[in-house]
């Protein structure tokens, strides 16, 4: 039986189909995968809710005598808190630019390897 497509074009164009595929369309796919674990982390930090109850007393503490040092301690703690997440989100930025950078260069990069081990 004969296919309406010579093989032979397949062979041919595989080539660039990989390289459309790896450069132009995986690397939305990649960005999306990396936004959406940098998303999830942030929401199951509670960052978001660290800034909206900055100011309210510590475990809503408002009993007369301690609704001052409740407010401090709630701030004292939310702000160590804030400085530490943001740490860890900046260090998983550094990470998921690294990933997504390692993935554009990894054609490259086998590449090398393929032409470093047979000339080497």
């Amino acid at each position: 039986m004969r296919t309406a497509v010579p093989a032979g074009s397949y062979i041919l164009t595989s080539p660039f189909n990989f390289i459309f595929w790896w450069f132009l369309e995986s690397p939305k796919i990649v960005f999306k995968i990396l936004y959406f674990f940098l998303a999830t982390t942030i929401h199951l930090f509670g960052y978001k809710s660290l800034f909206k109850t900055f100011f309210k007393p510590w475990k809503n503490e408002y009993r007369e005598g301690l609704v001052g040092f409740s407010l401090i301690m709630g701030m004292a703690t939310k702000s160590s808190l804030i400085f530490i997440e943001t740490i860890l989100i900046l260090f998983l930025v550094v990470i998921e630019v690294i990933v997504f950078a390692t993935w554009l260069l990894l054609p490259f990069i086998v590449l090398w390897g393929i032409y470093a081990g047979l000339f080497a």
